[in-house]
């Protein structure tokens, strides 16, 4: 699919993610390696604990399919043949310290010289500017100035990151997408620009909250395994037989039918109590607000499903989901997954020979294309493979359409929007944020489940105050239509040619019971590129399976790695996979626009959530697969990095993430006191953990959080503040980065929201208003869009199809 284009990769860490998901997606990819190889290649674990460079299994995860060629680009003959290599590209990846190319004259305005039609996407911890951006910085110190982290973990404990890195994975995949987006305007202007990626701003997509405070609303709290917002807990996982379960019970119209089913079940068994029997699970979130019903009553069903789910096994449990369509999936540990028979049948699987003997198990496509041959042969270069076989006789040459200008990148993209809740509203934001006219079609009956979720604008519940759902949707526009009346049909088939693009987040098959499959509407717009997003595909014995990102979540493994070793899973905050697949749906639909230029053909993209997820996990599971090894929750821990954590800071709930690396310890040791240790390897500092650690926190606990992190900046330790959702508003790195922005929207008047996470140097983004109301649009899109008369519009609302 982008076969056409060329990447240069010149990420030395995990951020070579960016360059992987254009690998998958058909570019050639050429690292750039210093002399030792990139830090990857160094980092285990490694195929039979050997510590070959050619053999690391992190490096393997994010570049195989990748040409390698070596190049000293701090030597002159080095920056010659760099430069030599970026004259032949389209785009160029790069994760070095702010400052470093520009100091090698190889910085953006420096190649824009040799290629005007480049496209650079670079990757840092907090920005190329900014008063932080030259600010040390680490996977744990990126996550803790997000917020998210700070609702993640035991409310009597320290917060938690993902279990393995994963703020550079986020970051990499915003370039990615960001990276394709670019090239759509470029085919306009013949012009390529800059990209400035802060993987502190990346994982701000898992938190909306951060908003709140500057919306009178409040925040979640931390809580293991669930979530926490107003007073009342709302456990997610259940201890069960044997380990653990997600099921999800929440407030609201789009979860009772659930909630309903479950408590069937229960009263079959003779479990339910009449307290639980009483619950309005549709309107108890109402209820709740008007203090009709206590958190205490709350309280006391959770206690009773928790007792029921207790009794059961999770294949017990995970066979009840789906014959009774239940919001219930095992938490699975990554040993459970690479034999999850599910991912066996939709060949997920990438099986290739370890180098020694055995076999590797890599994660499979990003997507599952229905007319396009995704086939991923790659194996690992070995370090220098390609230095000698690049071929530079290779020009950038575009098809200049139309004249040079700075419009959007996306102008003139026409989407329509069936998906609702997180993962690809998300994604199709980021579409609405450079350019594209999106339609978002909703109904009254059953609107978007964001619009009935905390928190709301002055804790006022309104569907149209939800701050989750303007942060998600801002910018588009709101059709309103009910989809099971027969007069819509024809309304939907009008959208389906004026539009490009087509989401939609339904359970699989949902859309061609309604008569809207892909077969039906690429009848009518061939040239249609239509995403179906789901929790596990839409193929597959668990197919069927509905429900939310927690569930995916648990599929994935997440559950099981994050936490502490001596307690129960915690899991990551919120419906995480949500967080994960935005990038990749983006990613996706410009490769499928790329192919559309190419063959004028539409497509159908199968995108499960669980399988996106997975390739952010590729190391453990490639560890797993091949050395049998299963991860282990370890709280904050790194192998690599030690003193890695999180420690009290002065002021309530207050905290401090610090990553100290192994040049930076004498200088630690000797703040601390410590000096007997200043020599000491990491080995030996781990088994002096006790003595470090209560020292550390006796340290940063009388000193507030953001005292400590720049005092500990001068002696070249990475540490952060761990922002909490008001932490995020008063961050000078993301005022600097303009993160949050106020913008009109109709019900609230001014409603804050995100701005979009990556920085294009040319062509920024834009957002001219907030989250829409339901059904605000109708008039503006029949009439201006599809060209329906006022009396059309009449008898679609008399016949009650616009609700």
């Amino acid at each position: 699919m982008l076969e056409h284009i060329r990447v240069i990769d010149l990420c030395d860490g995990i951020s070579q993610f960016a360059g992987h998901i254009l690998t998958r997606l058909g570019a050639e990819v050429i690292a750039v390696e210093p002399e030792r190889g990139v830090s990857t290649r160094l980092t285990g674990p490694y195929v039979a604990d050997d510590p070959d460079p050619d053999f690391s299994l992190t490096h393997w995860a994010y570049n195989r399919g990748k040409k390698s060629v070596v190049l000293d680009i701090e030597s002159e003959e080095g920056r010659t043949r760099f430069r030599d290599l970026v004259q032949s590209a389209d785009i160029l990846f790069d994760d070095q310290r702010p400052g470093y190319l520009h100091s090698l004259d190889l910085a953006y305005e420096d190649i824009k010289e040799i290629n005007p039609q480049i496209i650079h996407a670079s990757v840092t911890p907090y920005g190329l500017t900014g008063p932080r951006s030259h600010w040390l910085g680490t996977d744990l110190t990126a996550v803790a100035g997000s917020s998210f982290m700070h609702a993640s973990g035991d409310a009597d404990r320290a917060p938690l990151r993902v279990g393995v890195p994963h703020s550079f994975l986020h970051a990499a995949a915003d370039a990615a997408a960001a990276s394709l987006i670019a090239l759509q305007e470029r085919y306009r202007s013949g012009t390529g620009q800059h990209i400035d990626v802060s993987a502190q701003e990346s994982l701000t997509i898992g938190f909306p909250q951060n908003v709140a405070p500057l919306e009178n609303a409040l925040a979640s709290d931390r809580m293991a395994g669930g979530i926490s917002l107003g007073g009342m807990d709302i456990p997610l996982l259940f201890p069960c037989l044997d380990g653990y379960t997600i099921c999800v019970i929440l407030p609201g119209a789009a979860f009772a039918p659930f909630a309903r089913r479950l408590t069937e079940w229960l009263e079959e068994e003779d479990a339910a109590d009449d307290n639980l029997i009483s619950i309005d699970w549709e309107n108890l979130g109402v209820q709740l607000f008007a203090g009709e019903v206590s958190f205490d009553v709350v309280a006391a069903a959770f206690a009773t499903y928790g007792r029921f789910l207790a009794s059961k096994s999770k294949a017990e449990l995970w066979d009840a989901a789906l014959e009774r369509n239940l919001l219930i999936t095992p938490s699975m540990t990554i040993a459970d997954l690479v034999e999850y028979e599910h991912l066996e049948a939709r060949e997920f699987w990438d099986v290739k020979p370890d180098g020694k003997g055995g076999e590797a198990k890599h994660p499979g496509g990003l997507v599952k294309f229905k007319n396009s041959d995704t086939d991923f042969g790659g194996i690992p270069a070995t370090l220098g493979q390609h230095s000698d076989s690049i071929s530079l006789d290779r020009a950038t040459s575009l098809d200049i359409r139309e004249p040079v200008t700075d419009s959007l990148p996306l102008e003139g993209l026409k989407v329509v929007e069936f998906s609702w809740v997180i993962a690809t509203p998300s994604a199709v934001r980021i579409l609405c944020d450079y350019g594209a006219e999106v339609v978002k079609v909703e109904t009254a009956s059953r609107p978007d489940t964001m619009r009935t979720v905390n928190p709301f604008v002055n804790e006022d519940p309104h569907p149209d105050n939800s701050v989750g759902y303007g942060v998600y949707n801002a910018g588009k526009r709101s059709l309103s239509l009910d989809l099971s009346k027969a007069e819509s049909k024809e309304v939907v088939f009008d959208l389906i040619r004026w539009a490009d693009i087509a989401t939609e987040s339904f359970a699989p098959g949902a859309m061609g019971r309604l008569g809207f499959g892909y077969d039906v509407l690429s009848e009518i717009n061939p040239g249609l590129i239509m995403l179906s997003s789901s929790l596990l595909g839409q193929s597959g014995p668990h197919s069927t399976l509905a429900g939310y990102g927690f569930m995916a979540a648990a599929i994935a493994g997440y559950y099981e790695l994050t936490g502490w070793p001596d307690r129960p899973p915690a899991g990551p905050y919120g419906p995480y996979t949500d967080y994960l697949a935005p990038r990749i749906v983006v990613s996706s639909l410009m490769a499928a626009l790329e192919k559309r230029r190419e063959t004028g053909l539409g497509e159908h993209i199968d995108l499960s959530q669980t399988e996106c997820a997975l390739h952010y996990l590729a190391p453990a599971i490639l560890d797993q697969s091949v050395n049998g090894r299963t991860i282990q929750r370890a709280g904050n821990d790194d192998p690599n990095i030690f003193p890695h954590g999180v420690f009290p800071a002065d002021g309530n709930d207050s905290w401090l993430a610090v990553a100290c690396s192994d040049e930076s310890w004498p200088q630690l040791a000797d703040l601390l006191g410590l000096q007997d240790l200043s020599n000491a390897n990491r080995t030996a500092r781990r088994e002096q953990r006790t003595v470090i650690d209560e020292r550390l926190s006796a340290w940063s606990s009388v000193r507030d959080s953001t005292t400590a992190a720049e005092e500990l900046r001068g002696l070249g330790v990475a540490a952060y503040p761990v922002h909490d959702a008001a932490g995020t508003n008063s961050d000078p790195q993301l005022a600097h980065r303009q993160h949050q922005i106020q913008v009109p929207q109709s019900h609230a008047g001014t409603m804050w929201t995100h701005s979009c996470r990556t920085k294009m140097s040319r062509t920024p983004a834009v957002l001219n208003r907030g989250g829409p109301c339901l059904g605000e649009d109708n008039f503006e899109v029949l009439s201006e869009l599809l060209g329906y008369s006022v009396e059309q519009i009449a008898d679609l609302a008399v016949a009650e199809v616009l609700e």
